[in-house]
């Protein structure tokens, strides 16, 4: 029986999924989807950016009242958050439409965690192989080559 296996390349604002079906002559590997999110490039200033808020602290949440004041959040991290949930989504579909059996995430790091932790249960036992390096520039016979060391162990 053959393989579908899904190469994804991915960094915080790129990612490119390809398929790969097991025993293909060449490099065999076919150009799935593309996916591109520009606000990860964007400056923090660019995508709006959350100051410390003042909270109150009620007593009948069990704490003593009070003030909080809350961390300022990353809006790019936001972003890459974002993306990586957008990948993962799609990935999930994908497994449980049995578009594929196996995936191999070639990713950035720490991108590549970003994108583990959002995937579903059956797609996260469907990843065969993960790379912490930005495969992006990676086609062909090199993509090739580099897919088949991962895989073999």
């Amino acid at each position: 029986m053959s393989h579908k296996t899904w190469i994804v390349l991915a960094n915080a604002s790129r990612a490119r999924i390809c398929e790969r079906l097991e025993g293909e002559a060449g490099d065999g590997l076919h150009d799935l989807m593309d996916f591109v999110h520009t606000q990860s490039r964007q400056k923090g200033s660019e995508l709006g950016f959350d100051q410390p808020g003042h909270v109150e602290r009620g007593m009948g949440s069990g704490l003593r009242g009070g003030t909080d004041l809350s961390p300022r959040s990353d809006p790019r991290h936001k972003e890459h958050e974002r993306f990586a949930r957008e990948i993962a989504q799609y990935l999930d579909q994908a497994v449980s439409m049995r578009h594929c059996e196996r995936i191999v995430l070639i990713a950035s790091d720490p991108f590549l965690g970003e994108v583990k932790a959002q995937l579903g249960p059956a797609t996260a036992r469907a990843v065969w192989a993960a790379m912490p390096t930005d495969g992006m520039a990676l086609s062909g016979r090199d993509l090739a080559r580099r897919v088949d060391a991962l895989m073999a162990g």
